[in-house]
């Protein structure tokens, strides 16, 4: 098995909405059976081809977390690459045109982050470090948009309360631990692992989610769904906050940031093929200037997964930062 058919695609995009669902609620959603969309799904993770995630949300992150996006030498070496991606601080690594773009996580201040970025310096050259002033979008918020609207409103879950009281954090975390390896551990197994009842378990991963401390969904390989292409792209514009805005709208947009730098605005799409960039740039109007247009030519590493040449999840990194 090396690609999606049309169900395995709706899966998966199941899965990205609620990757909790039972499978009768995903088979109500794709037009399957239940017995059908397991076995679909079993074949996709012994393929490696998609994998289900747990991961905080910027809204979780934005308050506690600093971000630098990083270009190393495109002369660093695979092998020293390889090294780096296995930080758990590492969110990402990709070999564009311009070199080795790497994203770098901190929890503990901007100094510690600065002194991660000169970790990465004895990897290879850093060309440019630039400081994430917000972050609008991140891998896990990407979606395939396979579904239909009423294909989604079958699974989707409530919408999110914003008066919701998420649990404490030391228990979020205990949580995004359990959920890590398994986001769809039955909350029985969970509870076991939280030392708390069943329902108590399951309760406080709906209040994760809705409060916005947690996300849970899934990835998969980027080129067996046809998304073969990626670049990233460099921006300013008077209004850079509108123009991110527009940026997380855009289908192909699967990370968006403000930076701290003379070109503000940083965008990563993925694209069937390259001739989809000035469609997609035009989407931001003409007072955007786009300064820098980079390849991405491989994805080395994903929210905490290392990836091999066709994209598939090779290993695990459980990130910490």
């Amino acid at each position: 098995m090396d690609a999606f058919d049309e169900l395995d695609l709706a899966i998966v995009h199941a899965l990205q909405i609620d990757a909790r669902a039972p499978w009768t609620r995903v088979a109500a959603a794709t037009g399957a059976d239940p017995a059908t969309v397991a076995r679909h799904w079993q074949a996709l993770r012994e393929a490696s081809l998609a994998w289900l995630t747990a991961w905080p949300t910027p809204e979780r992150w934005s308050s506690t977390t600093d971000i630098a996006v990083v270009l190393l030498d495109r002369s660093t070496t695979p092998e020293r690459i390889d090294e780096l991606a296995r930080l758990s601080w590492v969110l990402s690594v990709d070999e564009t045109s311009a070199g080795w773009l790497v994203l770098v996580a901190g929890g503990a201040g901007l100094a510690d982050l600065g002194e991660r970025v000169r970790t990465l310096g004895g990897f290879g050259e850093v060309h440019r470090a630039d400081i994430a002033a917000a972050i609008s979008a991140e891998d896990s918020s990407w979606r395939l948009r396979v579904l239909s609207r009423a294909q989604q409103r079958t699974l989707s879950a409530p919408p999110r309360d914003a008066e919701a009281r998420p649990p404490r954090p030391e228990v979020v975390a205990e949580l995004a631990d359990a959920l890590e390896e398994d986001p769809r551990m039955p909350a029985a197994a969970l509870g076991v692992a939280l030392g708390v009842s069943e329902a108590t378990a399951r309760r406080t991963v709906e209040r994760a989610v809705a409060a916005g401390v947690l996300r849970l969904g899934c990835d998969l390989a980027m080129p067996a769904a046809g998304y073969r292409r990626g670049a990233v792209l460099w921006g300013r514009t008077a209004d850079v906050e509108a123009a991110a805005a527009r940026a997380v709208q855009l289908p192909e947009a699967h990370r968006v940031g403000i930076l701290v730098s003379g070109a503000p605005l940083f965008v990563c799409v993925r694209a069937r093929s390259l001739t989809e960039l000035p469609r997609i740039e035009q989407a931001w109007g003409a007072e955007l200037e786009l300064t820098e247009r980079w390849t991405v030519l491989h994805e080395v590493k994903r929210n905490g997964h290392l990836l091999d040449a066709a994209g598939r999840s090779a290993a695990r990194v459980p990130v910490r930062w």
